[in-house]
């Protein structure tokens, strides 16, 4: 009996840790898509050959989700490192976009995928950068205001995804945007978005 509960533990360990790395993969994959669908719906000036272009970082941010507390009176502020689960349950307040049955896989994402470079055809036409070269010159007083772009946060399904993009510039500028994307006929679309932040 003990052998056969062995077995089976070894066995379910091994399939969980195959489904992690298929979903891994499956998901860069729509990482890659997602980036080129937001640079391209939201037109934004960051081609090489565009005039003023402005960089955009090939690292994406990592964002947690964080729990709410359930006896909480006041909701608290976005957190500055991710996004509350139950914003990620509705958008414009009443439509659903992620169903709460996703928790426990919108929670497990804290713990994988923690960095993410983009790199694929669609970028060798950016401008591209990394943050640690937005900081130096900063530092030399040059002109910093570059793009970055979250590691997407996914449904179970892999159809519906949120995004974060913002403009940084080490000052007393910039914005911040929440997007909410959905996969339609093979394509990612943006289905909601509104203003995070203003600086």
């Amino acid at each position: 009996m003990k052998n056969y509960f062995s077995l089976f533990l070894i066995v379910f360990t091994f399939s969980c840790k195959n489904k992690n790395e298929n979903t891994i993969i499956e998901r860069n994959i729509e990482i890659e898509k997602i980036f080129e669908s937001i640079i391209t719906q939201e037109s934004l000036n960051n081609l090489k050959n565009a005039s003023a272009a402005i960089p955009t970082s090939e690292e994406l941010k990592k964002l947690k989700v964080h729990i709410l507390a359930s006896n909480i009176e006041k909701i608290p502020p976005k957190p500055i490192d991710g996004i509350y689960i139950n914003d990620l349950f509705y958008y414009n307040l009443d439509v659903i976009f992620i169903s709460k049955k996703d928790s426990l896989d919108l929670m497990n994402q804290n713990l994988i995928l923690k960095s993410y470079r983009i790199n694929n055809s669609f970028s060798k036409k950016l401008k591209l950068t990394t943050f640690k070269e937005q900081k130096i010159l900063s530092k030399n007083n040059r002109d910093t205001d570059f793009l970055q772009l979250s590691i997407p946060i996914f449904s179970s399904d892999n159809n519906k995804a949120y995004v974060e993009i913002n403009e940084i510039c080490f000052g007393n500028c910039g914005w911040g945007k929440a997007i909410y994307l959905e996969k339609r006929n093979g394509k990612w679309t943006i289905v909601y978005k509104h203003q995070l932040w203003v600086g």
